[in-house]
């Protein structure tokens, strides 16, 4: 275990977390990508340019006491706490998730970055990031692709959308019959999310040597929903004793990336179940 290695990938991460909270915080319009790219990062309060000193991941908020240089005004924790848990996705993917080389390190890598920020934006908005999941996606696509197991990621791909599709369905309509309200309980983006869950969940399969059969897909489907349902409800439970007197919307998309990461770490734990 090389601690340079970590170090320098935690320093990277950071890095990394500092682009990913002006990715999600910036509003999508014609000029997203530009701005993201191009533009200047500015004080929230004060919309002053901030120097290259001010943008050093964490250490610029210890320098500045968490206090805008410029105007005094207290910063936001977001920034700071984004970073923070980006190094660490770097750093806990090279200590415990499954790659035999450097490319499939950093596959995970980019692959856990994005979940990270599809987690924080859905807590935030409510909604799936969009150019992030389409990253994932088309990643997942490539390192399949070098793998060549098309099949059965038509397959998973086809069983976890169609899943998905059904529980959206039936949780409109459970609505609209008990409260006579054309609500959503469960998100489209929830369904948009599960493409790219299912594209990627081969890889449980190939690291436990799982066989594949439709039988095996059936079984891993409806354990990844219980799986994340649970997540979901943990969450809701806790969720309500901290906002008791609110009424909160209850964001998916983390419990299916947990339940996805749950899978693949401990997925020894669920072949028994499978087979």
């Amino acid at each position: 275990m090389n601690i340079l290695v970590i170090i320098l990938l935690f320093i990277l991460g950071t890095i990394f977390g500092s682009f990913g909270g002006v990715l999600i915080s910036r509003k999508w319009d014609k000029k997203w990508i530009k701005s993201i790219f191009f533009g200047r990062s500015k004080c929230d309060n004060c919309k002053k340019e901030l120097s290259s000193l001010e943008l050093i991941p964490i250490l610029s908020f210890l320098f500045q006491k968490w206090k805008c240089s410029s105007c005094w005004k207290k910063l936001s924790n977001f920034y700071w706490i984004v970073e923070l848990l980006s190094g660490l996705i770097f750093m806990l993917t090279y200590l415990f998730f499954p790659y035999n080389w450097t490319l499939e390190l950093v596959f995970w890598i980019a692959i856990n970055w994005s979940f990270l920020f599809l987690i924080i934006f859905d807590i935030q908005k409510h909604e799936l990031h969009l150019p992030i999941r389409t990253f994932v996606t088309i990643v997942s696509l490539i390192f399949a692709l070098l793998k060549l197991e098309i099949s059965i990621i038509i397959y998973l791909s086809l069983g976890f959308v169609f899943t998905f599709i059904m529980i959206y369905l039936f949780a409109k309509y459970y609505v609209k019959l008990r409260f006579r309200k054309n609500e959503e309980w469960f998100g489209q983006w929830d369904v948009y999310l599960s493409l790219t869950i299912g594209i990627i969940s081969w890889l449980i399969f190939h690291y436990n040597s799982i066989n594949f059969s439709i039988t095996n897909l059936i079984d891993f489907v409806i354990i990844y929903v219980i799986l994340s349902s649970v997540i979901g409800l943990i969450y809701s439970v806790f969720n309500l004793f901290v906002n008791i007197k609110q009424k909160q919307i209850i964001p998916f998309v983390p419990a299916m990336i947990c339940a996805f990461w749950i899978l693949l770490l401990f997925g020894p734990f669920f072949i028994d179940i499978l087979q």
